[in-house]
């Protein structure tokens, strides 16, 4: 495709070098069930936002097979079924917003207490933002990883002394951190920018960031 007709939507053109070209591949989960997850494991919306070991979107084996996320907080998106929209979740702790939802909701992004309850997709990508209260204006992702800190890491903490009470480690590592410090974008998500028509992200730079909200 020349440059001239190169679509304009999130991520696009794709830059050179490509990011993410070390980053494990995001798989293409929509709507298929997560992959082999930690026994008791519990569902989680989003990067960085699990609770133990090899919880996260590339389950017990990791993303070549034999490398699981190390700990709480450190892993790659989320381990529920991905959906794309308000209310469309099916469990608790799946809802990650910006745009639709009532100010309570967005405000408490991936902790929602039960199916149906979640407000808009996940997984959240970095270029989603808050667009109703507090927090307006303000990363959806960032917001999920505060919410985590304040609610969740206490208590896994407690339960794993070798967790820092005060700090979240970063996502996928030392390496990952960098990587990112602002969630799992939208270029990563969407593989190179190859088309996921299923993937929503409303409430994003653009508005409808990947796609629209149906």
């Amino acid at each position: 495709m020349s440059k001239s007709n190169q679509p304009t939507g999130p991520g696009f053109p794709v830059p050179e070098p490509y990011p993410f070209a070390s980053a494990p591949k995001y798989p293409n989960k929509i709507n298929s069930e997560p992959l082999p997850q930690p026994a008791n494991a519990v569902t989680h919306a989003c990067m960085g936002l699990n609770h133990c070991k090899g919880q996260d979107v590339f389950g017990i084996s990791g993303p070549s097979g034999d490398d699981p996320n190390a700990c709480a907080g450190q892993g790659y998106c989320s381990t529920a079924r991905d959906h794309t929209c308000h209310v469309q979740n099916d469990c608790k702790g799946q809802g990650g917003c910006g745009l639709y939802g009532t100010e309570k909701e967005v405000d408490k992004p991936g902790q929602n207490g039960c199916r149906s309850l979640g407000s808009c997709a996940t997984p959240i990508n970095a270029e989603r933002f808050i667009t109703v209260g507090e927090h307006k204006g303000t990363s959806v992702w960032h917001r999920a990883r505060q919410v985590f800190l304040e609610q969740e890491w206490p208590k896994l903490c407690v339960q794993d002394p070798s967790l820092d009470p005060n700090q979240l480690p970063p996502v996928g590592g030392e390496q990952g951190g960098e990587l990112f410090a602002d969630g799992p974008s939208y270029l990563w998500i969407s593989d190179d920018n190859s088309d996921r028509d299923a993937m929503t992200a409303c409430g994003a730079s653009g508005m409808s960031g990947a796609g629209g909200c149906s």
